[in-house]
Formats: C-alpha cells, structure tokens, sequence
C-alpha cells in the first residue's frame, strides 16, 4: 500500500488536538442539525415524519461531508443506518450488499421519487447536487415502481424499502466550494461547487475530477491476475435548475442533469473499461386549488459500459471488446388531494421504457450483439392516509403491467419473444402515537419482479463454463418469476427531548427468488437461479442522542436470519441468502469544538456471510470490524469565505478481508485536503 507519511503525520496530530478540544463542546454552534420535527416525501408530498406509517431515516447534506466512503459509494453513506449491510466490492464495482437481508436489489434507489439503478448510480452520482437522502425501510410498492433494470442482478423492487436522493432545490445564499484532497494510491480529488438564486430562480452546477494508482484488490492467485496498479479516472459534471412560480413554492419546474465518465484498467494492459452514465430528471408541480396538488417528472437514464477481456499466461493477451448498453425512461404523474383532517389521496400513473443490448467484439472488426430486447412498465396507482388524532392509517393498491420484447438472447432468437405479466400490488400500514413519547407502527405489501435479460441470456455463452479468460454470467433463458410479501412493526421512542430510541421487527418472503451463484470453479463465473422459497426474518434496534448542540452519538444493531427452502435441491434447501449477514452493528459520535475543530470516528461491524446459496459449494467472509474517522479544523473565517482543513481515515485498523469472486478489502486508506468556501 501507498501511504503518505505526511498524511499520517497530519493525521495523528488533528487527532490529538481533537482530545484536547473535547472538553471545549457546548451549546452554541450554528451549522448543526435541529431535533426538530424533518418533513420527508414518503407519500409524494411534504409530510410531518409522524403523519407517516414506515420508518423514515434522514441524512442531511451536512452529513455528507463528514461520510468516510473507501469506495467512493452512496451505499457506503447509508450504510450506518439499520437493516443494511453494504458490500462494494471497489471504487469500480457495484454494492452486493443486502437490505433487510434480502438481497441487494430489494431496496430500489430513486432521484425526487423517480427510480434509479441500485448497482450502478450511487457509484455515478455526486453528493455534491443533493440536500437530503431519504430511507425509508419497510415496503412501498404502491407509491413506488420496480426499476426495469436488465443489467447486474436485474430488476429491482422496493419491497424492502426505498432509498430517495433529494436534489437541491430552496436556495438561499449563493455559496462557491472548492474541495481538493490528497491520499492514498496516489488519489488526487478536486471537487468545484457552485449556487445561486436569481428572483424565482435558483441553480447549482458542479464538477468532480478523481485520478488514482488505486492498488490491487484482488486475493492471491485471483482471476483478476493483476500485474500493475490499476488505473482509476473519474470526472463527474451536474447542474440543476428550480423555478419557482405561481404565488407559493408549491408551483415549481426543476431540471437536472449529471454525466459521469469513468476510466481505466482492471490492473493489466488488456483489461481496460470505459464506463459512460447519463442522468437526467425533469419535474413540475402545480398547485391545482389550495388542496388540490399536481405532480409530473420525466427523466432519462442512459448505462454505456464497455470493457476489454483478456487471457494472461506470462503476456496479457486482447480476446475481445466487450459492452453493455441500456437507456431507460422512467415518468409519473400524480394528483394529491389534501383533505379536511390531514387525509391525503394520491392518484397516479408512472411508466418505464428500457432498451437493453449486449455486444461483443471478437477482434473481427464488427460487434456481436449477444442480448437485446425492449421493455415498458406501467399502471395506475392509488394511496389514501387517514389521521385521527394519534392514529394514521395508510392503504393503497397498484395494477401492474410488464411486457418484455426479446429480440435477442445468448446470441440466438428467443423462445418466446414476447412475455407480458399482469398483477395487483397492494400496501397498508398505521402509526398510533400512545403518548408524547411513544409511538408504534406497522407496514404490509407485496412485489412482482420478472427476470432479467442479463440473468436470462447472460454475458457469456453456456459453453464457455470453466474456460479460462471467460468472466461473466451464464446464461439461464428457464427463470421465472419472483413475487415476494413484506411485513414491518415497530416502535419509536423518545424518553427525553434529545434522546431517541426505536425497535423495528421484519420478515420478508420471495417465492421463486432470483439469486447469484457460482457454479463453476472460476469465481468469476456466476449465473442466476431460482433459488425457491427465500425467508428472511429480524430485528433492528437503535438509539441516538444530541447531548449538545455540539456533541452526538448514534449507535444501532441489527439481527438478520435468512433461509432458502427448496425441497427440489437438497444443496440449497436451509442455506442462507447469498450476502446477508446474521449480525450488524454501527456506532459513532461527532464532537463540534469552540476552536472549529470536528472530530467523527465511526465503527462498523459485520458478522459475516456466504456469496452462494450451495451448501457445498459456498465460501464464507467474515468483514468484522471497520474504524473510520473524520476531522476538520477551520483555520480562517472571514467575511466572505471559510477555510478548513480536513482528513479522513477510511479502515484505520487495516482489516483486509476478503470478499466474494476473490475481492478483497484493501486496507487503511488517508486522505487529506482543504475546504475553501465562498459567499
């Protein structure tokens, strides 16, 4: 590993200064987070977090900066939450983490309530253009569409939960940022951010350039094989823009755009990616009548990953060029009725259009397509909250209707080229606050979720199983479809006005479950089963307390046990869910000095669990504890700016576990740099 001495050196003494300081926190400072009562969009519109039947956890855009990410993962900052367990395999691989012990693509991501892909997005996007993010644990498939999402795991459902990325969006200062750090592998990070408010109109915009060495991240002997520091460049561009019209916030035209290109090599010469994300989101919202909201949003995703294979035996040696595109557009449209008493109904439509290829390039001068095929997603939706003094009640029911055109599939004309599905999705929930102090809550709903064409075709063909220089999934065109039933109770409670504790129970049943697994002897090579009945049932507890103004903690852990029931495979029937561990843990405190100086370590820790769901053929990973740690000290305050210094230490213990298809974690990681702030 590269690691700067001069890093460390800072490192160590902003620690020890911040031991010093500790005694200085007290009430007073200005730039913290009030426990005042949040407004969330679980229902679409701006509720009070009690006027809301699921659990709702809130991270604000202060707590961004703060997050000590060693992925550079927007997975990695929820990932202190419960009922998650966050697994990305490197700055260059998607989480295969679990929610709620379920899977990884159980709990969707969205951007203002428009889907987007949980494997790929929170590694494309910029903290930078977001005010909020927004979990909301426990189902919410009726609110809330599948993402039609063919690539990775395939498409993903909120049945879990959902996760929503809240833009910028009430400007009230212009503000200009430059953040430029220094760290590990060689990493060089600059980051420039700028916002504005002109009369009704307020805009933001950005960049962020990232250049790395990286460092090996494979175990020994693994198929990665690299035989170099792997080369790492990403640069991130966004702006948006909100309008404000009409005579109140609620008349509102908003446009976002954000296009990340990600460079580099896999740690050899022929193994190198270009990786291309789009993302744009357009929405409005009118005020019909004083009760009477109208809520519209379009957006665009476009996914253009191309990469090189190759075979190494003593030279690296180019076999093909290899790619995966896939554009899709996700709409909605809603109008919800503010009724007398605080009721609210919500009626709406949203639809999904997908395009999803493969190609490969044999190094014969033209492409190959393996997969292709088209898909649309749509139906109508309605919801309607009742509140009666302390008791809020939710029920709502949404007609889905899902056609895939397969045009392709493993490089042959499919079996059938068109396959639609009908189904009726439903969710209820209530919250009863037993006093001022205490309050209880439970959710139900279902989900739907067809195959993927990756899981179906595959990147590879069948025949290509064990061969050496073939990493990619096999394909499986016999899945079937998945429906699953998701069920939450819990409690929220608050003894005093700045401590808060809650306890939160699941259980989660998919039938005929599309999982991962491996299937031969080179871990590289996996491909998508239906794994029978998968059952996952647990617990969350937390708790959480601003002492001061200045001073915090938080601390939760959660209890995951997962079963697989397939009485037709004895190697599969009682195993446990691929990537769910049965035990989680977060801990942490933040600390805000009178001198300006901050001071967040954190700790993580993950009991362990299984990349297959063989019984025979599964490999276990035991993480165990991580430590992360941020400080900042401001060294200028004037008139117009703000000058801080900060560095973070991302697995200060050095725990290099390994983890599936022969990854591995790779170890104590310091950054360091500036924050200049312009107003």
């Amino acid at each position: 590993m590269k690691l700067s001495k001069l890093l460390y050196t800072a490192l160590t003494l902003l620690f020890g200064i911040a031991l010093y300081n500790t005694a200085w926190a007290q009430q007073g400072l200005n730039d913290t987070i009030a426990l005042d009562e949040i407004v969330i969009t679980g229902s679409k519109q701006y509720r009070s977090a009690g006027n809301v039947t699921q659990k709702i956890d809130v991270i604000r855009s202060i707590e961004f900066e703060s997050a000590v990410t060693g992925k550079n993962n927007i997975a990695e900052i929820i990932s202190g939450k419960p009922g998650s367990s966050v697994s990305a395999l490197s700055r260059n691989d998607a989480n295969w983490g679990t929610y709620a012990g379920i899977g990884p693509k159980y709990s969707t991501f969205m951007l203002n309530g428009l889907p987007l892909d949980a494997f790929v997005d929170p590694m494309s996007l910029d903290m930078q253009a977001f005010e909020r993010i927004e979990i909301q644990r426990g189902p919410a498939s009726v609110l809330y569409p599948n993402y039609l999402s063919h690539d990775f795991a395939g498409n993903q459902s909120p049945l879990a939960g959902t996760v929503n990325l809240i833009l910028k969006e009430n400007i009230t200062d212009r503000q200009t940022q430059l953040v430029t750090s220094y760290g590990s592998y060689n990493t060089i990070n600059t980051q420039f951010y700028h916002q504005d408010t002109r009369d009704n109109m307020n805009f933001f915009g950005g960049v962020n350039y990232e250049n790395s060495d990286y460092t090996n991240y494979g175990t020994e002997n693994s198929w990665l094989n690299m035989q170099k520091d792997p080369e790492y460049r990403k640069l991130k561009l966004f702006s948006g823009v909100n309008y404000f019209y009409g005579s109140n916030q609620r008349n509102k035209l908003g446009v976002f755009v954000n296009h990340t290109n990600h460079k580099g090599d896999a740690g050899r010469i022929y193994r190198g990616y270009d990786h291309n994300y789009t993302t744009i989101n357009i929405s409005q919202s009118s005020e019909i009548t004083g009760s009477l909201i109208f809520n519209a949003s379009v957006g665009l995703r476009i996914y253009d990953r191309t990469w090189q294979e190759s075979s190494f035996s003593g030279t690296d040696n180019l076999s093909s060029n290899d790619g995966v595109f896939q554009n899709i557009i996700p709409a909605d449209a809603s109008i919800s009725w503010h009724q007398d008493g605080g009721h609210l109904l919500t009626i709406g439509i949203d639809y999904q259009n997908a395009r999803y290829n493969t190609f490969s390039d044999p190094l014969q001068g033209y492409n190959e397509y393996g997969n292709k095929s088209r898909a649309i997603q749509t139906g109508p939706y309605l919801q309607q909250e009742l509140n009666f003094g302390g008791l809020t009640a939710r029920g709502g029911l949404r007609y889905n209707y899902i056609e895939t055109k397969i045009d392709l599939i493993n490089r042959a004309n499919p079996g059938e080229p068109v396959t639609a599905y009908h189904n009726l999705l439903w969710s209820a929930g209530m919250k009863y606050n037993v006093s001022n102090y205490v309050s209880v809550f439970a959710n139900a709903g279902n989900s739907f979720l067809p195959p993927g064409l990756r899981s179906m075709g595959g990147t590879i063909n069948l025949d290509d199983m064990g061969v050496p220089g073939r990493h990619g999934q096999l394909p499986n065109p016999d899945l079937k479809p998945e429906s699953g039933t998701g069920l939450d109770a819990g409690a929220a409670i608050t003894p005093t006005s700045n401590l808060n504790l809650g306890i939160r129970g699941f259980f989660i049943n998919v039938d005929d479950a599309i999982i991962e697994n491996i299937v031969s002897l080179d871990p590289s090579q996996t491909q998508s089963i239906n794994a029978g009945t998968t059952r996952s049932r647990g617990i969350e507890l937390e708790a959480g307390s601003r002492v001061t103004q200045r001073v915090s903690w938080f601390a939760n852990y959660t209890y995951m046990n997962t079963t697989i029931i397939n009485e037709l495979d004895a190697d599969q029937d009682g195993a446990t869910v691929p990537f769910a561990p049965s035990h989680v843990a977060n801990a942490g405190f933040s600390i805000y000095s009178q001198t300006g100086l901050t001071v967040s370590p954190a700790l993580n820790y993950n009991g362990g669990y299984y990349d297959s769901s063989s019984k025979s053929g599964r490999n276990e990973f035991k993480p165990g504890l991580i430590a992360n740690l941020y400080i900042s000290q401001v060294v200028r305050t004037r008139g117009n700016y703000d000058l801080n210094l900060f560095a973070k230490g991302y697995n200060l213990m050095d725990n290099r576990y390994e983890m599936p298809w022969q990854f591995q974690n790779t170890g104590l990681a310091i950054t360091g740099g500036f924050r200049v702030k312009f107003r």
